[in-house]
């Protein structure tokens, strides 16, 4: 669910009145796997601030790409969309209700070779400063299922996403997924930390370098490059909305000129008629 809003009003007159064009980058709609009904409309506070990461992983979960799930509790609903966005919608309010991007999809967090959980960041503004993020775990399941939401502290969620390609004891691991060159660097990474040569914490931060290498997590530069290749798409964006809009403008105002010379030539021929 996608880009920034750009939203802009233009103003032609229309044979004395003033028409107000509002045109809006909507949002494409997305393919939904396990959902009866979903409403494909958005509005801007479904507007995605940090373009999603590129697909990273097992090969296999490459099926959920462009598939969203459903889950709702007594007062929201939510849509998880792997590998793309996480999405909040309030069902109690009848006036004004919430909706919110609780994350967009980054990358993975690996805990002891394992693909533990995906992390969804930069989503809607939270009333502390910061925006929301989401980490989803994965559990084996015998169907695609979104199963919990909590909120274990303000604006951070933690979701559980069951699948059936999840299950079994090679469906996550990590290392047999890595190109060779980083399987060997993590080997003497291993060695160097087994004989003594290096720290807990220096093999963590090599292990950290090679899932980085592997495109499986995202430094901080590529966390921001993300954040501005959404903000230079969306002023393309609004260029183009711009310049289609104010052509729409000059051909109304052609049909408009077009329209008043008939006018006039009709009561000219009105007062020869007169006289």
């Amino acid at each position: 669910m996608l880009p920034l809003t750009c939203s802009l009003v233009l103003v032609s007159r229309t044979l004395g009145d003033m028409v107000p064009l509002k045109i809006l980058d909507d949002m494409p709609s997305t393919g939904y796997s396990n959902l009866q009904h979903v409403d494909a409309r958005h509005d801007d506070r479904l507007q995605l601030r940090m373009k999603p990461a590129n697909f990273g992983g097992p090969e296999h979960l490459r099926d959920w790409l462009g598939k969203c799930f459903k889950h709702r509790d007594s007062k929201y609903e939510y849509v998880f969309c792997p590998f793309h966005n996480f999405t909040q919608e309030d069902i109690q309010s009848y006036y004004d209700p919430y909706k919110g991007v609780l994350g967009v999809w980054a990358d993975w967090e690996i805990r002891d070779n394992q693909f533990h959980a995906m992390n969804m960041i930069e989503g809607s503004p939270c009333a502390n400063g910061t925006h929301r993020s989401t980490k989803v775990l994965l559990r084996c399941g015998k169907e695609p299922e979104l199963i919990s939401i909590e909120e274990p502290q303000k604006c951070r969620y933690q979701a559980v996403f069951q699948s059936p390609e999840v299950c079994g004891v090679n469906a996550l691991v990590v290392y047999p997924r890595l190109p060779m060159h980083l399987q060997a660097r993590w080997d003497q990474a291993e060695h160097d930390y087994t004989l003594g040569y290096t720290t807990h914490k220096g093999y963590e931060k090599e292990l950290e370098r090679i899932f980085i290498k592997g495109g499986l997590v995202l430094t901080a530069e590529a966390r921001l490059t993300l954040l501005q290749k959404t903000a230079a798409e969306s002023s393309q964006s609004c260029q183009v909305d711009l310049q289609a809009a104010q052509l729409r403008v000059a051909q109304l105002e052609e049909e408009l000129r077009a329209k008043e010379e008939i006018i006039r030539e009709l009561q000219d021929g009105r007062r020869d008629r007169s006289l």
